[in-house]
């Protein structure tokens, strides 16, 4: 797939005038008048300035990204197609914000410069790729060195520089040193899976945790660690996360000088008074801080810890380059700003440039899905050939159209072991999300409209409500992005063609019958079939169609702990109740001992395993445990259980395993946790699953849970 090309107005990078920003950049960089190289091209100052200026610093460097909008609730994302990427070289002032007691700093805008040195469209997946000339990244550079810890105040917190802090360092340091882009991520195999999602679902919340789960889900010996790494590159913190504010400035009357309760004596500052204290404390003068903003801030990022840094520190003149995006969403012509937010998401230092994701605003216009279309073989009736890129007929190793289930992800395990070679027997594994149906509704008859009808768990026919999707195109020039919202009419009818005299196949994604949202729907046995009609009438007689089933589950893994203990070995086990458990192991440290039972059910249950943790000063240790050992390496991992489904019908497991504490180990907080995970998957694509060998052959565990039990360990009788 071909990703766009950068352009400006349809030139190519090395035949772009330069703006007035980047002439100052290069002439500083080679003493060379500003003036002189305004206006000239990067093909024309190599010609003209051949023996003044570095040809190094003529070259460009290559930076990808792409385009999403985020789903809320599922943390799917969705690529923006044919919007419009603006490169800009931006020169800001900003007022830095770090808090005394805090990891990270924050900047408030004071002024911007920004000029524009490139545009690209995203490609039908969202993605895009731009051409920054070598000097402006070694200008950005060069500011940043000649400035005390400065190349790292400007770096946004990546997932592992959190992880770094988050896996103790006597299990092993991480990242672990390798060569190539990335960090490792076989750490993840040397440590608690459950203990680290819930640890980071503290810390960076549900939807962050979820996704590292499904990525660590998929680890395992020989397979691809790509998914794994780019996620590790991630922005610890996708959305802007607020700065601790001191408490004068937390409750600012935004627009008001002054506001005193009747029956309280708290003034509130307004933002005028906050730029008077600010000033007054730096010694700067008010139109210096006329656009400084308590609400507009950005970060957070990393900041110096080994040196001195003010509260508050005003920086002048950060130079760089800068990313927005714009998109047509009302469909009056003019694009609005879906993404503006794009200050430092690039480290320039980085022999490899990691890619750029821009997550637009919930405004942005999304597709269902992108990329190569297998082929649908269209006929004279109407049909159901795919679900996301998952064919449903035709292919009797790939999907089961009659039972509605996939049958090569999460195979089952007869033995248990979550390390069975292949080959297993036929998965049974239902769908989860939202889902795009694909086939064929243009045909040939004199329909012009069409629905889906759903029966569910065995009830009768009816028709699939209140769904509606974008689909785009490029016009024929392929410069200005067209959008079409479809939308049913009563009774779930569709056009068949959109919009009427323009051919179906031109929009983005093409033959595109339903983008079906299973979380309206209940969990189950959905069998569909395409209905042709004309008029919101059906139309008589109705072309012969076959049913497909699709089942689908939405729900997660339910669990439950029961933890009990004893000293020494001696005696029958105390049970561990809530709340504040805490175990009193005796003035004189005795050792202990604790039988512990986890239980998970699901509809469609994939794996669990459950393990012991400790708070660093002494580890529980696992003794021994049913229905299995520890896999796939009990040598790196020998802190607890593991069981994967063996039959389709196993959905529900108690797993029963003994773990020790040493009298010698310190007080303090220890923890059991737990995985469970449904082997419900979504085939639109998003995860790679399409592109295994062979296809959708993988262990994808999208739905899970990390569930703990945290007691407390104390020297007392």
């Amino acid at each position: 797939m071909k990703t766009a090309e950068p352009s400006l107005l349809g030139v190519h990078p090395d035949q772009i005038k330069l703006t007035a920003l980047q002439a100052e950049r290069l002439g500083a960089l080679n003493d060379v008048d500003a003036g002189e190289l305004i206006g000239l091209s990067v093909a024309q100052i190599s010609e003209k300035f051949r023996f003044r200026i570095d040809p190094m610093l003529l070259f460009f460097r290559r930076i990808c990204g792409k385009v999403v909008k985020k789903d809320p609730v599922t943390g799917i994302e969705y690529p923006v197609a044919y919007a419009t990427v603006h490169v800009e070289d931006t020169d800001c002032s900003f007022l830095g914000y770090f808090p005394v007691a805090g990891k990270y700093s924050w900047y408030f805008p004071l002024k911007c410069r920004r000029e524009v040195i490139g545009t690209v469209k995203t490609d039908k997946c969202g993605n895009f790729c731009v051409y920054v000339p070598r000097w402006d990244i070694d200008w950005i550079l060069k500011w940043r060195k000649e400035r005390l810890c400065f190349p790292v105040i400007f770096e946004r917190p990546t997932l592992v520089d959190i992880l770094e802090d988050l896996i103790p360092r006597e299990v092993i340091p991480f990242p672990f040193p390798r060569p190539g882009p990335g960090p490792d991520p076989a750490p993840f195999l040397r440590h608690d899976r459950g203990q680290l999602l819930a640890t980071v679902e503290q810390r960076l919340g549900r939807d962050t945790a979820r996704r590292l789960g499904v990525a660590l889900s998929r680890l395992s010996f020989g397979a691809s660690t790509l998914d794994v790494i780019d996620l590790l590159q991630d922005d610890a913190f996708e959305m802007p996360l607020a700065p601790p504010l001191p408490s004068e400035f937390r409750m600012v009357e935004h627009g008001i000088e002054q506001r005193k309760g009747a029956n309280s004596a708290v003034q509130r500052l307004s933002m005028e008074g906050v730029r008077a204290s600010i000033g007054a404390r730096l010694k700067m003068n008010a139109e210096a801080l006329s656009k400084f903003d308590l609400r507009q801030f950005i970060g957070p990022f990393r900041r110096c810890v080994d040196i001195f840094v003010p509260e508050w520190v005003p920086i002048i003149d950060i130079p760089d380059i800068t990313f927005r995006v714009t998109q047509d969403v009302n469909g009056d012509g003019v694009e609005e700003t879906i993404y503006s937010e794009g200050f430092f998401r690039v480290r320039w230092d980085a022999n490899n440039l990691p890619p750029v994701k821009l997550i637009a605003s919930p405004m942005a216009i999304s597709i269902p899905e992108c990329g190569e279309i297998i082929d649908i073989p269209c006929g004279n009736v109407p049909a159901i050939y795919r679900a996301g890129r998952m064919p449903v007929r035709g292919d009797p190793t790939m999907y089961d159209p009659v039972a509605g289930y996939a049958l090569r992800p999460n195979r089952p395990h007869p033995a248990g072991n979550p390390v069975d070679p292949l080959p297993n027997p036929d998965a049974r594994s239902p769908f989860y999300g939202v889902v795009p149906i694909y086939g064929c509704v243009d045909v040939g008859t004199s329909a012009t409209q069409y629905r889906v009808l759903d029966s569910y768990n065995g009830g009768p026919f009816l028709p699939v409500l209140d769904q509606s999707w974008w689909v785009t195109r490029l016009d024929a020039a392929g410069m200005v992005t067209q959008y079409h919202h479809v939308l049913p009419a009563a009774n779930g009818w569709y056009d068949i063609v959109i919009p009427k005299g323009s051919n179906p196949n031109d929009w983005e994604p093409p033959k595109l019958v339903l983008d079906w949202n299973t979380y309206q729907t209940g969990n189950g046995k959905h069998v569909l079939r395409i209905e042709l009609g004309s008029g919101g009438a059906p139309l008589t007689p109705q072309p012969a169609t076959d049913t497909v089933a699709f089942h689908v589950d939405n729900s997660y893994p339910a669990t439950s702990f029961q933890v009990e203990y004893r000293k020494n070995g001696v005696g029958p086990f105390q049970p561990l109740v809530f709340p504040c458990p805490v175990v009193r192991r005796g003035t004189l440290a005795q050792n202990l001992e604790f039988r512990v039972s986890f239980t998970a059910s699901a509809n469609h249950l994939r794996d669990v395993s459950m393990g012991g943790g400790g708070c660093g000063g002494g580890e529980i240790n696992y003794v021994s445990g049913a229905p299995a050992d520890w896999f796939p390496a009990p040598a790196l991992n020998p802190t607890g259980v593991a069981h994967w489904h063996e039959t389709p019908g196993d959905n529900s497991v108690v797993i029963t395993a003994f773990f020790s504490l040493d009298a010698g180990a310190l007080q303090g907080t220890y923890s059991f946790s737990a995985w469970a995970a449904s082997r419900a998957f979504n085939p639109a694509g998003g995860d790679s699953g399409h592109l295994q060998t062979p296809m959708y052959e993988y262990d994808p565990a999208d739905i899970h849970v990390t569930p703990s039990f945290l007691f407390s360990v104390i020297n007392a009788d």
